[in-house]
């Protein structure tokens, strides 16, 4: 790859980005909570490692868990990361049995190591998703024995765009700093039918803000790798665009319309990550514990309360000999196991999570690698009003490198 396609490469990957971004990107009912569901994949390995990555390098790709990993790539390779999951998720209580079917991009990253002195990436990739329907809700209208029938559609979800950015110090110290700019929106449609009329309102709320966070690695005698993370708690500004219609009498009419009004900001928590990971020959082994102080945020919601966060994460892979001249012997195999806590507590329940995954990483020529994995997860308990949900995560990605900083040997 020469350096005008490669950008062009990545052009067309966010143009690609930005009109996917528009539809429903999950179906998951929990994701009427807050800002929607966080999101499910991640690059390169981490997804087959059971969302591992605080104390990982960048050797399988760009490594979205700690900015201080940048350092870690290729030197003087610039590196294109990008990719795509399908999720099947099957809803379950009482009453129901539901399946839906998703597709959505994990990220679009630019990353390179410059000469060992420093690295630097641009990532953007989706942070929440929306994607929920809820429909054939009937109640009496006061004062009569007429129903009316109440649907709901929810869709959309936030952004994020970031830059990472590394450096090494005493040797075997890494040190990054992120920066991200977080947007997007959340539309919902409600309609209320009688027999004789429709009324709906569209309600389409906007969000952003900035967020900062840093992270360190570690290398102790090239056999333990030891990680820290911390993202600092962050304001979404708010507002919002309304539009009230009604049909009646065989006549449309606006019962109201505003734009661009206040809404409650969105409060993001202090998090922090610690990482660790060890090499036995030929096995990684890595574990991650990150916890989000949510109830500090004092924020509440009219379905449940925000609750602090702890996620563990376990995993490991397999490669005969990553430098053999034989494919199959460079070929890396992966698994994991996660469980998250989850921030929302229904009825005095924890609406966690409980993960497990398989992967594998497969090289690509020299330099490139096409990391796929596969995920179950059980989300959710059909006790009380609740929903259990079985998630099925397909994750590919396709991380690209090329040399950009050699100097020309001949002329």
């Amino acid at each position: 790859m020469n350096k005008s396609k490669s950008l062009l490469i990545f052009a067309l990957l966010v143009t690609v980005y930005s009109y996917a971004q528009t539809n429903s990107l999950t179906g998951s009912p929990y994701s009427l909570f807050g800002l929607g569901v966080e999101n499910n994949s991640n690059t390169g390995r981490s997804s087959g490692l059971g969302k591992t990555g605080i104390a990982l390098d960048a050797n399988y790709g760009i490594n979205l868990y700690n900015p201080a990993s940048f350092i870690t790539l290729k030197k003087d390779e610039i590196t294109f990361d990008f990719g795509g999951s399908a999720e099947i998720i099957n809803i379950s209580n009482n009453d129901l049995n539901e399946q839906t079917t998703t597709y959505n991009f994990t990220n679009i990253s630019l990353a390179f190591n410059r000469n060992d002195k420093y690295g630097i990436g641009l990532t953007l990739k989706p942070a929440t998703n929306v994607g929920y329907a809820l429909t054939g809700i009937e109640n009496n209208i006061e004062g009569s024995n007429e129903q009316f029938t109440t649907n709901i559609d929810g869709t959309g979800g936030l952004n994020e765009i970031r830059l990472d950015y590394a450096r090494t110090y005493f040797k075997n110290l890494n040190v990054g700093v992120k920066a991200a700019y977080l947007f997007g929106k959340i539309e919902e449609t409600e309609s209320i039918i009688t027999s004789g009329s429709y009324l709906q309102i569209d309600e389409t709320n906007y969000y952003s803000g900035a967020q900062l966070g840093l992270g360190l690695q570690y290398n102790l005698k090239d056999k333990h790798q030891f990680g820290f993370t911390v993202d600092f708690p962050t304001v979404l500004k708010g507002s919002q665009d309304v539009s009230i219609i009604k049909y009646s009498n065989d006549a449309f009419s606006t019962v109201d319309e505003s734009e661009d009004e206040s809404i409650d900001n969105f409060y993001l928590p202090l998090k922090l990550g610690f990482g660790y990971s060890t090499k036995i020959k030929n096995l990684m082994l890595t574990a991650d514990y990150n916890k989000s102080f949510w109830s500090t945020t004092d924020q509440s919601d009219a379905i449940g309360d925000y609750t602090d966060q702890d996620i563990f994460s376990l995993g490991a892979s397999y490669a005969v000999d990553p430098t053999s001249y034989k494919y199959w012997k460079r070929v890396d195999f992966r698994m994991g196991l996660n469980y998250n806590s989850g921030y929302l507590k229904v009825d005095d329940t924890n609406i966690d999570t409980y993960t497990a995954s398989i992967g594998v990483g497969l090289p690509i020529g020299k330099r490139s690698l096409v990391n796929i994995s596969y995920a179950l997860g059980k989300k959710g308990t059909t006790e009380s009003i609740l929903i259990k949900e079985y998630v099925n995560t397909l994750n590919i990605n396709i991380s690209l490198s090329d040399l950009w900083f050699q100097k020309r040997k001949f002329n």
